[in-house]
């Protein structure tokens, strides 16, 4: 039998596929045991309620992302405008990649948090530990960017993935995107 922690991973990364294919609606603790090749009933033993078993996928995106960071190499101290945007350019995109499970995840659960104060506040942490990834490498070009500057470019960005990923808007390519924010805001 799997280690608790284990099966916990295994659940919630099947809900995350399930919002992918089927939408948060239809990500209940039945759909779940059955993606998964689980027993009935074994989803709502470990998420007593559908706001636990959100909690639980948004808190499973929130550790995938604390472990990408870890994995990530510091960094060059110094970076050209260019390499910025590019590098935000490629997060806006992986969206409509290899991480459009998270991102949708990440999209239905913010609306989903709006009800939810328990889930606003994971989906709140998973949101800063975005922004001290952009801060990061924002900085490598320009160091006099300011915390409010890195909000405000990352929500812009934000913005401009869920509409990639939604609706595939808007038509101007991602780096040329990228780089027209960070000049709107830091040249």
């Amino acid at each position: 039998m799997p280690k608790r922690t284990d099966r916990r991973e295994l659940l919630a990364d099947t809900a995350l596929r399930l919002i992918d294919e089927l939408g948060l609606a239809q990500v209940t603790h039945r759909a779940v045991d059955q993606a998964a090749g689980v027993p009935a009933g074994t989803t709502s033993n470990y998420f007593r309620t559908r706001a636990a078993l959100y909690e639980a996928i948004a808190r499973r995106i929130l550790d995938q992302q604390l472990a990408a960071e870890q994995e990530q190499p510091a960094g060059p101290s110094a970076a050209t405008p260019q390499d910025v945007a590019d590098l935000l350019a490629a997060a806006v995109d992986a969206g409509t990649g290899p991480a459009r499970n998270r991102y949708l995840a990440r999209f239905e659960l913010s609306l989903e948090a709006a009800r939810s104060p328990e889930l606003a506040a994971l989906m709140r942490e998973l949101r800063a530990v975005t922004l001290r990834s952009r801060a990061t490498q924002i900085r490598a070009a320009y160091p006099h960017v300011t915390q409010e500057q890195v909000d405000a470019i990352a929500s812009l960005l934000t913005g401009i993935a869920f509409d990639r990923l939604t609706l595939d808007v808007p038509a101007m390519e991602t780096p040329a995107i990228a780089r027209a924010v960070l000049r709107g805001f830091l040249d």
